[in-house]
C-alpha cells in the first residue's frame, strides 16, 4: 500500500472518531444485597390487679406484676413505684400527692412487698431494679410486691359533733374519706449489654 492510501484510511478513520465513533472498553459491574432483619423486642408487662371501691382500714388488695422477655435476646428490667393520695373530686393527674402519705408517724397505705425480694430486686435510687438477666426464652422476674394494706392502726374518724344537749354525738371523717390512694408503676426493659439505662 503506497504512502497515499494509507493517508486517506487513517483521515477516514480519524473522520469516523470525530463525527461521533466512539472507542469500546473493557467494562464490569456487580450488585450485591444485603438484608438484615432486626431482633424481634418484644417484652410483656403484667399485672393482677383489681380496684376496691369500698377500700378501708385492715383491707388488703392483692397487687402483683411481671416483666416477662419474650424477645429474642437477653435484657435487664427495673420497676419504680410511686404513690399518691388524690382529694375526692380531685381533676389532678400528676403524680404529686394531695394529702400526706403519712397519718400520726405510718404510712396510711403499706406496700407489702415480696417476702424475699431482696433475693432478685436491688433498690437503686427511684428504681427495682432486678438482678437477673431475663434470657430470651419466657424468662420472667419474681414478685417484687405482693399487696396493699390500708393501715389497720389509723383511725379515720376526725373527730365527734355533739347536739346541742350534748345527748347524742356524730363522728365526722378524716380527710381521707372518699379520697383516692394510687399506685403507679413504671415498667423499663434495655438489652443486657447496654451499660447504662440512658442508651
Amino acid at each position: 500500500m503506497n504512502k497515499k492510501k494509507v493517508f486517506i484510511v487513517c483521515g477516514a478513520l480519524l473522520a469516523v472518531a470525530l463525527i461521533g465513533g466512539t472507542i469500546a472498553f473493557f467494562n464490569d459491574q456487580i450488585s450485591f444485597e444485603n438484608k438484615f432483619k432486626v431482633a424481634d423486642g418484644k417484652v410483656e408487662y403484667s399485672e393482677t390487679f383489681d380496684s376496691p371501691d369500698n377500700w378501708k382500714s385492715c383491707d388488703t388488695t392483692p397487687k402483683t406484676f411481671a416483666i416477662t422477655n419474650k424477645s429474642t435476646f437477653p435484657v435487664k428490667a427495673r420497676v419504680k413505684l410511686e404513690e399518691y393520695w388524690k382529694l375526692p373530686d380531685s381533676t389532678d393527674t400528676s403524680h404529686t400527692t394531695e394529702l400526706s402519705l403519712k397519718r400520726n408517724g405510718e404510712n396510711v397505705a403499706i406496700i407489702n412487698f415480696a417476702s424475699n425480694w431482696s433475693d432478685k430486686w436491688e433498690k437503686q435510687g427511684d428504681w427495682y431494679v432486678y438482678k437477673d438477666v431475663l434470657q430470651n426464652n419466657g424468662d420472667s422476674t419474681t414478685p417484687l410486691i405482693e399487696s396493699v394494706t390500708f393501715n389497720c392502726n389509723q383511725n379515720f374518724a376526725g373527730s365527734v359533733e355533739y347536739s346541742d344537749d350534748h345527748k347524742t354525738g356524730t363522728t365526722t371523717a378524716s380527710e381521707y374519706e372518699r379520697a383516692k390512694y394510687h399506685l403507679f408503676l413504671t415498667g423499663q426493659t434495655i438489652q443486657a449489654e447496654a451499660t447504662s439505662w440512658d442508651d
